[in-house]
């Protein structure tokens, strides 16, 4: 009798589970198209020149005096800058202010215009004003497009991971350098998000380009409401393999 009646059972189990949570993708594992992804964009400007750099040299490295390591960034191997560089909306110093890159870098190649960056970006406008996001990787300056690894965050930002797009579009200005940032984050909605904090305007994109960054917080979240969702699913499907298996074996 078991081995008629468990296929009948199965497909009105089955029929049950899907039809009390219609909401619940049952087994669902391809990712999100809203998964929760921010980009951000925006200018540094790494000034090692004039009465007031935002970078300073720190370390210098044993080959200090001889022939550098690296001549177009002026750096032997081994030399360290401490940075607070200013992040700005557009190319121009002079434009929107929406954070500061505080950190280090250093030359970590003996052969090459290679840099080791360790830095945090810490946004001061808009919806992530107050939150920061952790940078750590390898800086070939040698090469049109670098990628670093994004490793973490804080605030709207917390457990981040990613990485940013690190371009010099003009080039490096003797030791000076203005550095184009595309940043793109995801927190899976672990992000602490207050409204409060926004300050809605469009005119201070500190996250970036419009309303990507703006609406991070709200797509991490729903990141997370997808994958609490696939997760509930996977139970029901667990809950009715289960009862089909012990009328089987009944």
């Amino acid at each position: 009798m078991a081995t008629t009646t468990a296929p009948v059972l199965l497909v009105f189990l089955v029929a049950i589970a899907t039809s009390v949570a219609p909401s619940f993708p049952i087994l669902t594992m391809a990712a999100d198209a809203d998964n929760g992804t921010t980009h951000l964009s925006f200018f540094m400007h790494d000034i090692t020149s004039g009465a007031s750099p935002t970078a300073v040299k720190v370390i210098k490295g044993p080959g200090a005096g001889s022939t550098p390591t690296a001549p177009a960034l002026g750096m032997t191997f081994g030399d360290t800058m401490v940075i607070d560089d200013p992040l700005t909306e557009e190319a121009s110093p002079a434009s929107a202010a929406l954070g500061r890159m505080q950190g280090f870098y250093m030359l970590a190649s003996q052969t090459g215009a290679a840099l080791m960056v360790c830095a945090n970006l810490l946004l001061t406008s808009g919806a992530h004003n107050g939150s920061t996001l952790a940078v750590l990787g390898r800086d070939d300056t040698g090469q049109d497009v670098r990628e670093i690894p994004v490793v973490g965050g804080t605030g709207t930002f917390r457990m981040a991971t990613g990485y940013v797009l690190w371009k010099t579009p003009d080039g490096i200005n003797g030791t000076d350098a203005t550095v184009q940032l595309d940043v793109y984050v995801t927190t899976d909605g672990n992000g602490t998000t207050d409204a409060g904090d926004a300050d809605g305007g469009g005119g201070s994109p500190s996250a970036g380009s419009g309303s990507s960054g703006s609406s991070g917080g709200s797509k991490s979240t729903s990141g997370a409401e997808s994958r609490r969702r696939r997760m509930t699913g996977g139970w029901v499907v667990a809950v009715v393999v289960a009862v089909v298996g012990s009328f089987w074996v009944w």
